[in-house]
């Protein structure tokens, strides 16, 4: 399956989706604004985007799935996830994804392409308090550069990625197959899960002492 031609294609037709409003898209600062806007305009003609492709669009998912979108592509299932990236470096982005368990059922329980929809934007140069949508892109989350991926102690871990998709995008590998990923992932989620074992058990010590010591003194050991 060539995904850099689906990805491409796709990124073209949500491309030309957003071309009349580009610049000077009125009041958007706040990131989540900006995000709603984009995902409801995406989801407007998400079925009519699907058909012109020749792709099967599915039902928009409800809000605990990791996708904000998807289809079927020759009978693979394919979730789309919108990510609206301020580039604003002042601003801060944590990059956040979804649930290491979450990713790693859907890729391989429901045999899915996970995809990676990014909006890049920026305070408008034009308009003051309005955004501009400086670039789309469009990669399979499994295909992108090793470095890219990271995992936080959130919930049970939480995915993370540590650059834009634009910035990596003559880095990423289209022909990365799911067996390559699983290793490079499962890697990453081993040591961050080992990682985090030591972190607690070095904490219920630290939590026993100060019991044991009629809590005269606390301090969480190293």
């Amino acid at each position: 399956m060539n995904y850099k031609q689906i990805s491409n294609s796709i990124e073209d037709k949500i491309s030309e989706l957003f071309d009349e409003i580009r610049s000077g898209i009125s009041e958007r600062e706040d990131s989540r604004a900006f995000g709603a806007m984009v995902e409801k305009k995406i989801t407007l003609n998400w079925n009519t985007l699907c058909t012109e492709l020749g792709y099967y669009s599915l039902d928009i998912p409800g809000r605990r799935t990791i996708f904000d979108f998807a289809c079927t592509i020759d009978t693979k299932l394919f979730g789309f996830d919108v990510k609206t990236k301020d580039l604003d470096s002042t601003r801060y982005s944590d990059g956040g994804v979804c649930a290491i368990g979450n990713l790693l059922k859907f890729m391989a329980n429901d045999k899915g392409v996970f995809m990676i929809v990014e909006f890049g934007h920026n305070k408008s140069g034009i308009k003051s308090n309005s955004r501009d949508i400086e670039y789309i892109r469009i990669a399979p989350f499994h295909t992108l550069p090793k470095d890219m991926y990271r995992i936080e102690n959130l919930g049970t871990g939480q995915v993370r990625m540590n650059y834009t998709i634009n910035q990596v995008w003559d880095e990423i590998v289209w022909e990365r197959s799911y067996s390559e990923f699983f290793d490079i992932f499962c890697e990453l989620a081993l040591t961050h899960y080992k990682r985090v074992k030591s972190d607690a058990d070095k904490r219920i010590k630290s939590i026993e002492s100060f019991k044991n010591n009629n809590y005269e003194y606390f301090k969480f050991g190293r």
